[in-house]
């Protein structure tokens, strides 16, 4: 398989995960959860419909939110956790492949 079909694969895998109950415009270390998901899934978006290429600030955008999830991971837990814990791994992938 792949390197972008992997990140195809789990991205469709995290989409079939519902947004944490109770999450949806919550700020968690200061940190909106809402926007950070958004920003994420969008630049991944992105970098699927382009075959694997992000521009300059969408890759430094998935970097800030990679920062933002690992901080959230920390302070968060049960299915919340799961969740972005599965999109801060997509993150990863993306930034590793573009790295």
């Amino acid at each position: 398989m792949g390197t972008l079909e992997e990140i195809c694969n789990m991205r469709n895998e995290w989409k079939e995960i519902p947004f944490p109950k109770g999450y949806a415009g919550k700020q968690v270390a200061g940190i909106c959860i809402t926007t950070l998901d958004t920003f994420a899934a969008g630049c991944i978006d992105t970098f699927i419909s382009r075959k694997g290429r992000l521009d300059k600030r969408r890759l430094s955008v998935l970097e800030e939110c990679k920062k933002n999830l690992e901080i959230v991971v920390k302070s968060i837990d049960g299915k919340a956790q799961t969740y972005f814990r599965k999109l801060l791994q997509i993150c990863e992938r993306v930034l590793a492949v573009r790295g």
